[in-house]
C-alpha cells in the first residue's frame, strides 16, 4: 500500500536580500512529502508590486505579462521535471527536483550573458592576433546593453539561451532605438552581435532553432560626407599661427591622400613603408578588418612624413606619424572647418571618404584599385563611393545640359 505523496510549489520574495534599488529576489520553495528546499529564480521585483496570493506581479502591463509568463514557465517546467523523475525513481527528493529545474547533474542550461562573456573573454585574448580591440569593445558594449535590457524588462541579469525568441529580439531592438537613442544602423550592429552569440550556440548544440529566423538585419544607406576638391584645397592652403591646428591639418590631409583610418595612421610603422623603383609604398593591414592595404605614396603624403620624421633614421617598429588623440583631432577639425569656411561636420573619417571619392575615383582611378588601397575585403564595401561619383557625374551632366540648351538647339 502506497502512501499519498504531497507535492507543492510556492513562489515568494526574499525581503532579507533586498537590493539597493528596492527590488527583492523571487524564490521558489519546493515541498515534497515535507522535504523542503528553496531556489533563487533569476527575477527581481519591488515588494509592493508582488501579489503574494497569486504568485505574480500585479498589473496588466507588458512588463507584468512577461514577468508572469516566466513564473508560469518555471511552474510548468517544475511539474514536467517532477513527472520525469517519478518515472525513473522510487522516491523523489526536493533537492532532486531543484537540481533538475536548474540543470544541475544533467546538461547544464546555457545562459545568454554567461555565453556572451565567454565570447568576449576569447576576443580579449586574441587582440592583436586574430581580432582588434575595437571588435572586443563592440561585443562587450553590446553585451552590457543586453544585460541592462534584461534587468529593466525581465528583472534578471541573465536568461537561458532558449528564452531568446522573436518577441525578445524585437523588444530589444525597440529598446536600443528608443531608450538608448541608437539609429537604425547602430541598433542593427548590436543585434548582429547578439545573432553571432546565438549562431555560436547553435553550432555548440546549446540552441536548436535560430531565433533570428525571419528577422531582417539589413543596414540603411547613409550619406558619407567627403570634401570636394575646392574644400580640400582650402584646407591644404590654410596656415594657422597655432601649431596644433597645422598638425591636425597635416594629419587629415595625409589620410585624404592615403585613405588610412585614424587608428591605421596612428599605428603606421617604419617597417610598413617600403621603397622600390616605383617609389614609396604603404603596405599594412587595417586594424578594423585585418584587410591588406597597399597604397603608393604620392608627393603630398610623402612631404608630410618628411616633415615629422627622418624616415631613414627610424627603427622598424617606430611609428611614423606623431598622432594626437582621436578626440582632440576631431575637436580641432571642427575648428579648422569653421576657419576655412567649410560648412561640413569634419571628423577624421571624412578624410578616408575624401580619398575614395575626390582624390581617386573622381580622377579616374578604377573602383577595383580603390578597393585594394582602402583594404576592403569585399568590393561591395567600395560600391557606395562609386554611387557618390555617379551622382556627381549626373549633376555635372545636368549642368552641362542646361548650358548647352541655351546655345545649341535642334531644328524642328
Amino acid at each position: 500500500m502506497s502512501s499519498k505523496t504531497t507535492f507543492s510549489l510556492v513562489f515568494f520574495i526574499n525581503r532579507s536580500k533586498e537590493k539597493k534599488n528596492g527590488e527583492c529576489p523571487v524564490m521558489l520553495r519546493i515541498n515534497i512529502n515535507g522535504d523542503k528546499v528553496s531556489l533563487r529564480l533569476k527575477r527581481f521585483i519591488e515588494p509592493e508590486r508582488w501579489d503574494a496570493a497569486r504568485y505574480q506581479m500585479k498589473g496588466r502591463t507588458d512588463e507584468a505579462r512577461l514577468f508572469n509568463d516566466y513564473i508560469e514557465a518555471v511552474k510548468v517546467r517544475a511539474h514536467k521535471k517532477y513527472n520525469e523523475l517519478l518515472s525513473v525513481k522510487d522516491e523523489v527528493l526536493a533537492t532532486d527536483l531543484r537540481d533538475a529545474i536548474v540543470g544541475t547533474n544533467s546538461a547544464k542550461t546555457r545562459m545568454l550573458i554567461e555565453s556572451w562573456e565567454e565570447h568576449v573573454e576569447g576576443l580579449k585574448k586574441l587582440i592583436g592576433k586574430e581580432t582588434s580591440y575595437a571588435t572586443f569593445q563592440k561585443y562587450n558594449t553590446a553585451k552590457n546593453h543586453m544585460r541592462n535590457f534584461l534587468m529593466k524588462y525581465y528583472k534578471t541579469d541573465d536568461v537561458s539561451l532558449k528564452a531568446i525568441d522573436h518577441y525578445m529580439i524585437t523588444q530589444y531592438s525597440m529598446y536600443l532605438k528608443t531608450e538608448m537613442g541608437c539609429n537604425h544602423n547602430t541598433a542593427t550592429k548590436f543585434l548582429q552581435n547578439l545573432k553571432r552569440i546565438t549562431c555560436l550556440a547553435i553550432r555548440h548544440g546549446w540552441l536548436l532553432k535560430d531565433p533570428f529566423a525571419g528577422i531582417s538585419l539589413g543596414m540603411k544607406e547613409v550619406d558619407r560626407p567627403y570634401l570636394t576638391e575646392d574644400e580640400l584645397k582650402k584646407l591644404m592652403e590654410f596656415n594657422s599661427p597655432f601649431d596644433r591646428l597645422n598638425r591636425v591639418r597635416d594629419f587629415f590631409v595625409f589620410s585624404c591622400f592615403t585613405g588610412l583610418a585614424y587608428i591605421d595612421v596612428k599605428k603606421l610603422k617604419r617597417s610598413e613603408i617600403e621603397h622600390n623603383e616605383g617609389g614609396y609604398w604603404i603596405r599594412t593591414r587595417r586594424q578594423k578588418t585585418g584587410g591588406r592595404a597597399n597604397i603608393p605614396l604620392l608627393n603630398i603624403p610623402m612631404e608630410i612624413i618628411r616633415k615629422y620624421c627622418i624616415l631613414e633614421a627610424l627603427e622598424p617598429e617606430d611609428t611614423v606619424i606623431p598622432m594626437l588623440s582621436n578626440q582632440k583631432i576631431n575637436a580641432y577639425l571642427k575648428e579648422l572647418a569653421d576657419l576655412c569656411g567649410i560648412g561640413k561636420s569634419l571628423s577624421f573619417h571624412v578624410a578616408r571618404h575624401t580619398f575614395a571619392t575626390t582624390v581617386t575615383m573622381m580622377n579616374g582611378v578604377p573602383i577595383e584599385t580603390v578597393s585594394k588601397m582602402l583594404g576592403h575585403k569585399n568590393i561591395n564595401s567600395t560600391q557606395h563611393y562609386a554611387r557618390i561619383v555617379d551622382q556627381k557625374v549626373g549633376e555635372d551632366m545636368l549642368l552641362l545640359s542646361q548650358k548647352l540648351g541655351t546655345r545649341l538647339t535642334l531644328a524642328n
